[in-house]
């Protein structure tokens, strides 16, 4: 940000200073409305997201143990993504193949890069290192909470050991993976 600190910006978002709330709206709003406009959204819906997006994060910011690891830019860009995403899957406008395909960023948006990756940065790392049908498979039960039996079907697996088995499958290349980048 340019004219105030992460930090200063979170102190007054916890004493809801109106200036921090205008701040907000000013560098971070249009990177959430341009994702949203570009993912099937209209907007009404990127004014929505951006407002719940605030809310989740002054949530956040409100606990005592609460640690700011990425940009806030970075981080509220993440959270208003997330609540668009369950929303389009909540109202069925997208089933999670077409997630795969659509999902975009906008082209400006740029991330401050930190030298400390959070645990979710990481994971998006190691799932990008393991195979495409694992990388499908975990995404639907861990961030789409897909119940087995459904994922079953969709994956044309016979038995719930099948499922299980695949799952651990997918599980050990994500462990894999976070091993090599450890021992690195």
């Amino acid at each position: 940000m340019q004219t105030l600190s992460d930090n200063i910006l979170l102190q007054q978002l916890k004493t809801e200073d109106n200036a921090s709330f205008q701040l907000l709206y000013e560098f971070y709003f249009p990177s959430v409305a341009a994702y949203v406009k570009q993912n099937m959204g209209n907007e009404e819906d990127t004014e929505d997201i951006f407002q719940e997006a605030i809310i989740v994060l002054l949530q956040k910011v409100r606990q005592p143990d609460f640690v700011l690891t990425a940009s806030l830019k970075t981080y509220l860009y993440a959270i208003a993504k997330n609540l668009w995403l369950k929303r389009l899957r909540s109202k069925k406008l997208i089933s999670f193949d077409e997630f795969e395909q659509k999902q975009t960023e906008p082209e400006f948006f740029s991330f401050e890069f930190h030298p400390e990756k959070t645990k979710e940065e990481k994971v998006e790392t190691w799932l990008t290192k393991i195979t495409d049908n694992c990388q499908r498979i975990l995404k639907a039960i861990f961030y789409y909470r897909e119940p087995m039996d459904s994922l079953m079907k969709k994956m044309g697996w016979k038995n719930k050991h099948t499922a299980a088995n695949q799952q651990y499958k997918c599980i050990q290349q994500i462990k894999k993976e976070k091993q090599s980048e450890e021992g690195a």
